[in-house]
């Protein structure tokens, strides 16, 4: 499994790339392309780093293995990109969801749809409510989400790298 801590920071700062890039996106569209490039990044380098495991292991580690050092990157990636979320939402921007859920309520606003109107009220009790989520409930989904999106994809990518195998015999 220490191979899969060390491929994980790899995946963190692809998952923090692409976190910054869709954060920047909100004032620069441009930056929306980089967030999509390293989204895209995420598939490839997990099977990179799958395909040197299975390399190093002589062609004989178990798909569960291969397995499951997927899910422990993905999870120690998960942890950093769950810290660099808290870091940025606690400290550096602050009000940054705040502001973006009282923009979406302005945009309803001006639809002026029954269902929109429906929407911008709903926002509108939530923000004043207080139910948008803490920084640390956040960071809490996005580890989550990372270690189940992270488990889906490696099972897909240890089943394709063991694949690669048995057609060479």
């Amino acid at each position: 499994m220490h191979i899969a801590a060390d491929y994980g920071p790899v995946l963190g700062l692809i998952f923090c790339v692409a976190f910054f890039a869709a954060i920047y996106a909100l004032r620069y569209p441009a930056m929306s392309l980089v967030a999509l490039v390293a989204a895209m990044a995420v598939p490839v380098a997990t099977w990179i780093m799958m395909r040197r495991t299975w390399i190093k292991s002589l062609c004989t580690m178990p798909f569960a293995t291969l397995w499951t050092q997927g899910i422990m990157a993905f999870a120690c990636g998960g942890m950093i990109l769950a810290l660099a979320t808290y870091v940025y939402f606690k400290w550096v921007e602050p009000d940054l969801l705040i502001n973006v859920l009282e923009n979406q309520v302005e945009r309803w606003k001006v639809l002026a749809t029954e269902e929109s109107l429906a929407n911008a009220r709903a926002l509108t009790m939530m923000i004043e409510g207080g139910a948008v989520p803490h920084p640390s409930e956040i960071s809490i989904q996005l580890v989550c989400l990372a270690v189940f999106t992270g488990s889906m994809l490696s099972m897909l990518v240890a089943f394709v790298v063991r694949l690669g195998r048995n057609k060479k015999k």
